[in-house]
């Protein structure tokens, strides 16, 4: 999702499972307006209920939100160790971790970045969208994520019961990351 359609979310319930919207970029040029669901993950919902509604008022553009959000994905990169994370490119890196790591069809990550195949226009008329290959997808790549979240353990420290992160301030970082 890009920063700017976030922007635009005037509203979020706790209780939704799906978001679902236009897609800003690409809304006027469609006949279907870009429509989109996703699912909301558990480690969204806290994110969503915080700042959802509160966006606007918080930046003056979406360009303000844009560069906040990049900051946050600089933690992340720290987090995983996966260097190309960055919020710009996050529909590049989610195709990537998909097709790459996760091994999903190049079909399906097309679906999930609700992208139009050309070649296959007049069949996708009669083809009614599917949301649960996007979740699929989705799923995949969270859970290549949440494998990841946790910071890794030598063996030493494993047996001492000590954790990797020593610098507390680096530890809550990391803690508040996963938890959010």
């Amino acid at each position: 999702m890009n920063a700017v359609d976030f922007y635009n979310l005037d509203q979020y319930d706790p209780s939704w499972n799906r978001i679902e919207y236009n897609r800003s970029k690409t809304e006027d040029v469609r006949d279907d307006d870009a429509f989109i669901s996703i699912k909301v993950v558990p480690e969204a919902k806290a994110l969503l209920s915080k700042y959802m509604g509160t966006l606007q008022s918080r930046y003056s553009t979406n360009n303000g939100l844009d560069t906040a959000l990049s900051q946050g994905m600089k933690q992340l990169r720290k987090l995983t160790g996966i260097e190309n994370i960055t919020f710009y490119w996050a529909r590049h890196t989610f195709a990537n971790i998909a097709r790459n790591k996760c091994k999903i069809s190049k079909d399906d990550i097309a679906e999930a970045l609700n992208h139009v195949d050309g070649e296959h226009r007049t069949t996708d008329i009669y083809i009614e969208k599917d949301w649960s290959i996007v979740d699929h997808v989705q799923d995949a790549v969270i859970k290549l994520f949440r494998s990841l979240a946790t910071p890794k353990q030598s063996s030493e420290n494993l047996k001492l019961g000590k954790n990797v992160i020593s610098n507390p301030n680096e530890r809550r970082k990391s803690m508040r990351l996963v938890s959010a």
